[in-house]
């Protein structure tokens, strides 16, 4: 009795589309946005020249995939934040958000290096305006700490654009320019600024206990 023939494994477009911004990554990372070809990324993913434009028009666009996707992981990793808003304390979840946008950034340091070597005119829209949904995200969370009384902040949208850009890129330069990255020393910096920013007057020192990441409210 002969063996059984191998059933040919059909992906979903889902599934080929993900393979293929995975692909984009990686060859983003070993020669840079501008060296990289569309034949580098088919071939790290295994799939012919002609399944690449069946997804993407162009280089540029993978690019701009790549930020959209970026931002809809980070949005989907904020759930657990905006849901504990009013069930802590509003400075314990402060410094959460801070130790949090640190570690997330380190966590994802190939896609950031990626996304900083290629700002273009194509991709403008689409990444100004995924900057700006996370910047909103961040101000609603700081305008509801402002209402509660925690936070003494005027304009809580331009706080958010100040510690967003701020600590993201921050943690970016950090990743493309510093041998080695001192993790604590950037989160803390990191809280420091929240502190200066959202309440002048308030003690910066708290317990390292305090820093903890909240879960889904129960």
């Amino acid at each position: 009795m002969g063996g059984a023939k191998r059933r040919r494994v059909t992906k979903s477009a889902e599934d080929r589309r993900r393979d293929l911004l995975d692909a984009a990554v990686h060859a983003f990372t070993r020669k840079g946005v501008g060296g990289a070809t569309v034949a580098d990324i088919t071939r790290q993913a295994g799939v012919a020249k002609g399944t690449f434009y069946l997804y993407f028009d162009s280089k540029d666009h993978v690019v701009a995939a790549l930020r959209e996707r970026f931002v809809s992981e980070l949005t989907e990793h904020a759930t657990p934040f905006v849901e504990a808003m009013g069930r802590v304390d509003w400075w314990d979840l402060a410094d959460a958000v801070a130790r949090d946008m640190v570690d997330w950034t380190l966590a994802h340091r190939e896609i950031c290096t990626v996304l900083m070597q290629a700002y273009t005119p194509e991709t403008y829209q689409i990444l100004s305006q995924t900057d700006l949904s996370m910047i909103r995200l961040l101000g609603a969370g700081i305008a509801a700490g402002a209402q509660a009384g925690a936070f003494q902040v005027d304009d809580p949208e331009l706080a958010a654009a100040f510690l967003y850009n701020g600590i993201i890129f921050t943690v970016i330069q950090q990743i493309m320019y510093v041998p080695s990255i001192d993790r604590d020393r950037l989160v803390e910096a990191a809280r420091a600024m929240w502190r200066r920013l959202l309440a002048p007057s308030a003690p910066v020192e708290r317990a390292a206990g305090s820093l903890r990441t909240p879960g889904p409210p129960g």
